[in-house]
């Protein structure tokens, strides 16, 4: 078991947890069911790689699986 918790915990949330959470170049720590990996449009190479869903949330909001962790960030301006 990983002494990490997945960042998404101190977010309302739906997607379930599977796995321990590993840190991801966001600088969160974050299972796999909650990191999404972005490949680009081939214009925004600096954007591509995985990012902890609150983070792939805050950089991509139209794109967030989770509705839930979005209303939360937009709402409260969530750091």
């Amino acid at each position: 078991m990983s002494e990490h918790q997945c960042y998404i915990e101190q977010f309302p949330h739906k997607l379930p947890h599977r796995d321990d959470p590993e840190l991801r170049p966001c600088g969160h720590y974050a299972c796999s069911p909650h990191t999404i990996s972005y490949y680009g449009t081939g214009d925004d190479d600096e954007l591509v790689g995985d990012y902890c869903l609150v983070c792939y949330a805050k950089t991509f909001p139209d794109y967030c699986p989770d509705k839930l962790v979005l209303q939360y960030i937009i709402e409260n301006d969530a750091p």
